[in-house]
């Protein structure tokens, strides 16, 4: 499996495990699974045109340098992603 494919994996993974947490009303752990499944769809998509980067704070940030400013996903997504990890 190539990594584009193993970080929504992931991803996936993490949301249902933010799901499962929520039902259990463990509010704070569900938002954390949440706020990384939305890194690793970041670091897909920025993978996707074959830039990496190792911290989180730099996948938000080109996310939002090569994303967000240039208008290909509205800007609404990036606060919401600068804000799970703010």
């Amino acid at each position: 499996m190539n990594e584009i494919a193993s970080l929504l994996k992931r991803a996936k993974k993490y949301l249902e495990s933010a799901e499962l947490l929520l039902e259990a009303e463990d509010y704070e752990s569900s938002v954390s699974r949440t706020s990384y499944a939305m890194v690793f769809s970041a670091q897909a998509t920025l993978l996707k045109t074959n830039l990496s980067f190792s911290s989180h704070r730099g996948v938000i940030s080109a996310f939002g340098e090569h994303f967000i400013k240039t208008g290909i996903f509205p800007r609404d997504m990036g606060r919401e992603l600068n804000r799970a990890f703010g």
